[in-house]
């Protein structure tokens, strides 16, 4: 996946050089990609629109909302997902710890929203949706972090513990960038994808995802696959009254 790319280059400082064939091979649950109808007009549970819109994926307050959920609220819906199953994370640990609360954690130190940690673990490889424990080379490089397309994947980012603090600190620095001006993707910047789209960010969150996964891809994957999967989490959090914003 794309992701993966742009977390390495951004984590080596070098050029990179992306082949356009099939960006998304890892993400394999089909009702992703069936688009939510809209609840009610405007905003979805936490903000995030209703409608695509891919110059704002999702909101700055939704990205930093670390009091989203705790671990209780995210175990709970590992163990009853959007997908009416029970996802294999709700018996996983991450360094002797529930996933969970392991995932929280990570979000938190970084100041960001657990939901989008779990929102990108089922974007990159269909790990919420899982029922039972997925092959371990779809876990140790849950984030993609340390793959580039192409090449063995970088043994020191190897493990779940690893992966979960790569992208948070990823996902943060790319934030932080937009803000201070020196990403390669920035608030009201614009930056061609990959796909080729020209996109002007209107909010350093989207700016962001756009760096972490360079893509559009209306309908089959990329930041459409983000806001998607987004919108059908916090529905599903909000129901089970585990979302902790409006």
């Amino acid at each position: 996946m794309r992701s993966r790319l742009a977390v390495l280059c951004f984590v080596l400082a070098s050029a990179c050089v992306v082949a356009d064939d099939d960006p998304f091979p890892d993400h394999d649950e089909a009702s992703d990609l069936e688009e939510l109808p809209p609840i009610f007009a405007g905003e979805e549970p936490g903000g995030v629109n209703t409608v695509f819109d891919r110059q704002a994926v999702i909101p700055d307050a939704f990205l930093v909302a670390t009091e989203a959920v705790d671990g209780d609220a995210l175990q709970a819906f590992f163990g009853d997902t959007p997908y009416g199953t029970r996802s294999w994370l709700a018996d996983a640990e991450i360094d002797g710890v529930r996933a969970a609360d392991a995932i929280v954690t990570a979000a938190r130190a970084e100041g960001l929203n657990p939901v989008v940690m779990v929102t990108r673990m089922q974007v990159e490889k269909s790990l919420v949706s899982a029922t039972v424990r997925p092959k371990q080379s779809k876990i140790d490089f849950a984030f993609g972090c340390g793959c580039p397309d192409g090449q063995a994947c970088n043994e020191s980012f190897r493990g779940l513990d690893k992966q979960v603090t790569c992208a948070a600190r990823t996902l943060r620095r790319w934030y932080d960038a937009s803000i201070d001006g020196s990403g390669s993707w920035r608030k009201g910047v614009a930056r061609r994808t990959l796909d080729p789209i020209t996109i002007t960010p209107t909010n350093h969150a989207t700016a962001t995802l756009y760096a972490y996964t360079p893509w559009v891809l209306s309908g089959r994957g990329g930041n459409w696959l983000v806001w998607n999967v987004t919108r059908r989490y916090v529905r599903h959090l909000a129901a089970q009254g585990g979302l902790m914003i409006d």
